[in-house]
C-alpha cells in the first residue's frame, strides 16, 4: 500500500501580504488527513482544525508530488473530535472504503503518520513512522468526552499521528482513525502477608500502559452523515 495515495499531511501557515499578493509562510506541522470521497474530500480530527489561530490557514501537502494548497470547505462535528474538508492538489488519489465492520480485540492493525522534529531554516521537518499493534478493546460507550464509542489500541497515538487512518493488517481496509491516548494501569505483582498479631500487609505493583484511542469506522460513517445533515 502506498500511503501517499490515501493520505496527506496537514500544516499550519501564517498569512502574509506583499502588496496585492497573499503568501503563506508554513509555521508548523499539525497532523494527518485521509481521503474519503470525491473532489478531494478528506477526514481528520476537529482538534487539528481548532489549532489554527487568527491570521493562519490550514494547508495540505500531497505526499507524492509535494504540492501544497489550502484545505477548504472545512466542517467540524459539533460534539466529537472529527472534521471533514477538501484538498484539490491531488491529481489522483485513493479512498478508504467506509464500512461498519467491527474489528474485535486481538485484530492486527497499523497506522502511518508523522512526528514533528522541528523547524530549520524556516523549513518544517517531519519524520514518517509506521505503528503496528492490535485492537485491545471496543466499548459501545466512551469515557472520552470527544468520542461516541472507543477503540483502544496496543500502541499509543504519538504526537503528530492525530487523524491517521487505522488500517486492518488482514484486509487493508479502514478500521478507524487515531485521535487521542488513554493511560491504563495493569497489576504486575501483588503480595499479601499476615503478621503474628493478625495485622494484614498487602503490596501491589502496577505498570502504566499508554493506549491509543481511535474512532471506529462505524463511528466515522455516523460523524460524516451528521455533519452533512447540519
Amino acid at each position: 500500500m502506498n500511503y501517499g495515495e490515501y493520505q496527506i499531511t496537514l500544516l499550519i501557515a501564517k498569512r502574509r501580504h506583499e502588496g496585492s499578493t497573499l503568501h503563506f509562510d508554513i509555521d508548523r506541522y499539525a497532523g494527518v488527513a485521509f481521503f474519503i470521497g470525491n473532489e478531494g474530500k478528506i477526514a481528520t480530527c476537529r482538534h487539528i482544525i481548532e489549532m489554527v489561530q487568527e491570521g493562519e490557514v490550514l494547508l495540505g501537502k500531497n505526499l507524492i508530488s509535494g504540492d501544497i494548497d489550502v484545505i477548504y470547505n472545512i466542517k467540524s462535528h459539533p460534539k466529537y473530535d472529527f472534521a471533514i474538508g477538501n484538498f484539490i492538489k491531488h491529481q489522483s488519489y485513493k479512498c478508504f472504503e467506509l464500512n461498519d465492520t467491527e474489528y474485535l480485540p486481538g485484530h492486527d492493525v497499523r497506522a502511518f503518520g508523522f512526528n514533528n522534529i522541528g523547524q530549520k531554516n524556516k523549513v518544517v521537518n517531519i519524520n514518517a513512522r509506521m505503528l503496528k499493534g492490535y485492537v485491545v478493546s471496543n466499548s459501545e460507550t466512551s469515557n472520552h468526552p470527544l468520542a461516541h464509542t472507543t477503540t483502544e489500541l496496543s500502541f499509543p497515538s504519538l504526537k503528530g499521528f492525530s487523524g491517521s487512518p487505522l488500517v486492518s493488517e488482514q484486509t487493508g481496509k479502514l478500521a478507524g482513525m487515531l485521535f487521542s491516548n488513554h493511560e491504563s494501569s495493569i497489576e504486575v505483582h501483588s503480595f499479601t502477608d499476615v503478621e503474628d498479631n493478625g495485622d494484614k500487609f498487602a503490596e501491589s505493583i502496577y505498570r502504566i500502559v499508554e493506549l491509543g484511542l481511535a474512532h471506529s469506522a462505524k463511528d466515522l460513517i455516523k460523524f460524516i452523515r451528521e455533519i452533512e445533515e447540519c
